[in-house]
């Protein structure tokens, strides 16, 4: 049958009327549309079409109706897109084309049988079955391809569903994504504030460091200048030490002085007492020749000369020791004699003979007074200068 296999090249494409295929053409044709617009977008191809049109036929893209159509689509043969209006239009004026081409050959059909079934009444009828039959079978694959569509449109619908729950799906997603770029963008400044923070912390750092560094220089030189004030106060309190020591030794000294000189100040009385008696003794002396006095002075000198040597010798370096401490003033008996014998006035000197020689103790007690004359009345105090020590 012609409607099983793919028709000749000159062969008319089978369009049933909107009566026999029990649906309009304007559902056919938004059945079409959706069917080569799956992605909803509006807009069909042309060569999409032509296709989807020799497929639901059985017809090839080289038949002259689906070049028309082709052409219908697309006059220019650009591939310019249509939207729904220009695609009904365009299929509305092709099916109306095909459907008077295929009146006319209907009619030149009739009009060639016309005289066989005029002569021959017996063969009218079961031609006319068979065209009957041949109508039916042309139509048979349209409303196949209206089922196949129908099915088509249900699968396009829940193609649809899925589509709308994926665009639902996808503007959640982009929701999210927005929203994990507004996060995003917030860690961003974020962490941006906190490396800015990072940064001044280490510049505050590297400052306290560098603070550390500077303070523990000082704390190095205070601590050496506690050491050098340390050392500088143990030597001075090894001085005053030192100077206390000297002090105290310097203090008995002075005790022992003031004694020796206490004791020197008694002898000097009792031998100026004596010296006193002496001589009222020998201004009251009864007169006798010149020479026998000077000779029994001589032996009485030189018997107590004798007796005493070695105590004048002690005597006389005790007096030079004291003498060189006394500043220096007398230095032998003699000069000590003569400052004594200066200071004593001429008339207790007068009695005495020039050539009588004196008694050690005489020398001594003379010796005495001298350096009881040449001594200081105070005695200096010592003074001690110690240098300061340095400021911590």
């Amino acid at each position: 049958m012609a409607a099983e296999g793919p028709c000749a090249p000159g062969a008319v494409i089978p369009l049933p009327a909107p009566s026999e295929s029990g649906c309009s053409d304007e559902f056919a044709l938004d059945c079409t549309f959706a069917a080569c617009d799956p992605e909803r977008t509006g807009m069909v191809q042309p060569q999409r079409v032509v296709e989807y049109v020799a497929a639901m036929t059985g017809h090839s893209g080289h038949d002259g109706r689906l070049r028309a159509l082709r052409r219908a689509l697309d006059p220019a043969a650009a591939g310019t897109a249509l939207d729904r209006t220009r695609f009904r239009a365009a299929m509305g004026a092709w099916i109306a084309a095909c459907r008077q081409d295929g009146a006319e050959e209907q009619d030149v059909a009739t009009g060639n049988t016309g005289p066989t079934l005029a002569e021959d009444d017996g063969h009218t009828s079961p031609a006319a079955g068979q065209l009957q039959g041949d109508n039916t079978d042309i139509t048979t694959p349209s409303r196949q391809a209206l089922e196949q569509a129908r099915v088509a449109i249900e699968e396009l619908e829940d193609v649809k569903a899925v589509v709308k729950r994926l665009e639902e799906e996808n503007a959640e997603l982009r929701r999210q994504a927005r929203h994990a770029e507004k996060e995003q963008r917030s860690l961003c400044s974020r962490a941006e504030g906190l490396q800015e923070e990072n940064q001044q912390l280490l510049a505050e750092g590297q400052g306290l460091r560098e603070q550390i560094q500077a303070q523990a220089a000082r704390m190095a030189n205070l601590e050496a200048q506690l050491c050098r004030g340390t050392a500088l106060l143990s030597a001075r309190d090894a001085a005053l030490a030192q100077a206390g020591q000297r002090v105290q030794e310097l203090t008995a000294g002075l005790e022992e002085y003031e004694r020796v000189v206490q004791e020197l100040r008694l002898e000097t009385t009792q031998m100026r007492q004596q010296l006193g008696r002496l001589r009222d003794a020998w201004a009251m002396r009864p007169w006798c020749p010149r020479g026998q006095p000077d000779v029994q002075a001589m032996a009485a000198a030189s018997q107590r000369t004798g007796d005493t040597e070695e105590e004048e010798e002690e005597e006389e370096e005790e007096t030079g020791m004291v003498l060189s401490g006394g500043r220096g003033l007398a230095g032998s008996g003699e000069e000590v004699a003569e400052v004594v014998a200066s200071q004593v006035p001429l008339s207790s000197w007068a009695p005495l003979s020039p050539w009588a020689p004196l008694s050690p103790w005489a020398l001594a007690l003379l010796a005495l007074l001298a350096l009881l004359y040449l001594l200081p009345r105070q005695w200096p105090q010592p003074q001690l200068c110690y240098r300061s020590p340095p400021p911590l």
